[in-house]
């Protein structure tokens, strides 16, 4: 077999504890033609310590201040030489073999798919939880809406990425959804039933402490999408849900051209429905019942119901909005105690 070479970006601060083990999830690949970067943002932990005890594997790394962790990962993309590429944060592991895995199955597709997304498993000091795609069958309009799967089980191709260009500076939480919606403008997604990773949740991870704040630059960047491609309607209905007053003048241009096929057979409508039902989801989690009960009811008169059934988490909130209010409260401190 021809091993194409894969660039992996490791961002890390003050991860110490975590990053050995995510170092050694890679190294343990044992993968023929592999760069690894680490890209550390000035911690004041062990992380040195750790990086130097494994410097012989790694091809590049710093320790230096920076603005966030998008600026820290394209650092690592503008250093990498590799055909496939991809970034795995410091609490994070890759499963045996998934390296190989890519590689083949890369070898085996068409050029035109510029990105592979597995399964990933999620888990803690207490469990092992796993979990697959929201959607039923990923389409054009659920990846250009949200993340519809998990980064850590997400590899591309550089040229791709070069394409397109890196990390936006400005999302913090939502970077990869921005990233992987561009993608998906100019190539092909194909989704793989591998566990390829697997996602740690702890006290200080984002998805945990800080989840809230993944769907506003998610909107943010569904905006930027809307304005780029000139989704006039579209923008007019986020303005009217009242729900984008803050993100609605936001705008990244793109400094590329999207495939004409690609954008062409995008049924817009459809896009849009997804994304709210993102909106319509972190609402119901933040406990805004009322405000996502009001937006479900939106979505219902708008958009047919065979729509929302290809998003099996929206369907699920759904039914628990027909809840009264009271339940929907124990509901949440039961999910919350159980996790």
């Amino acid at each position: 077999m021809n091993f194409p070479k894969i660039s992996i970006v490791i961002p890390s601060y003050n991860q110490g504890q975590y990053l050995e083990e995510t170092i050694l999830s890679i190294v343990k690949q044992q993968y023929p033609n592999l760069e690894l970067f680490v890209v550390d943002g000035g911690s004041n932990d062990n992380s040195v310590e750790v990086i130097k005890k494994h410097e012989q594997h790694i091809t590049w790394w710093a320790s230096e201040k920076d603005n966030g962790q998008s600026e820290a990962i394209n650092k690592g993309f503008a250093r990498s030489t590799g055909d496939i590429i991809s970034w795995l944060c410091s609490d994070d592991l890759y499963t045996t073999l998934t390296l190989h895995k890519v590689a083949e199955s890369f070898s085996n597709l068409p050029d035109t798919i510029g990105l592979l997304h597995g399964a990933v498993l999620l888990f803690n000091d207490k469990k092992e939880i796993e979990t697959q795609f929201t959607y039923l069958a990923p389409c054009y309009e659920s990846y250009l809406s949200g993340m519809v799967f998990s980064q850590p089980s997400a590899f591309f191709k550089k040229k791709y990425l070069d394409r397109v260009g890196y990390l936006d500076h400005n999302l913090h939480y939502g970077m990869d959804y921005d990233l992987f919606m561009r993608l998906s403008l100019v190539s092909n997604f194909h989704p793989i039933e591998d566990i390829y990773s697997k996602y740690r949740l702890h006290d200080q991870s984002k998805s945990v402490a800080q989840n809230n704040r993944f769907i506003k630059d998610w909107k943010r960047s569904f905006v930027s999408l809307c304005k780029n491609l000139s989704w006039h309607d579209e923008l007019e209905f986020l303005k009217q849900t009242g729900l984008f007053d803050d993100e609605i003048t936001y705008q990244n241009a793109f400094s590329f051209q999207p495939e004409q096929n690609i954008v062409s057979s995008v049924n817009r409508k459809k896009a849009l429905c997804f994304h709210l039902g993102h909106v319509v989801k972190d609402l119901y989690w933040i406990g805004k019942f009322v405000d996502a009960g009001k937006l479900m009811k939106t979505m219902q008169r708008s958009f047919p119901i065979e729509w929302m059934k290809e998003d099996t988490r929206l369907m699920a909130v759904m039914t628990k909005l027909r809840l009264p209010q009271f339940a929907l409260n124990s509901l949440k401190r039961i999910k919350r105690i159980l996790h």
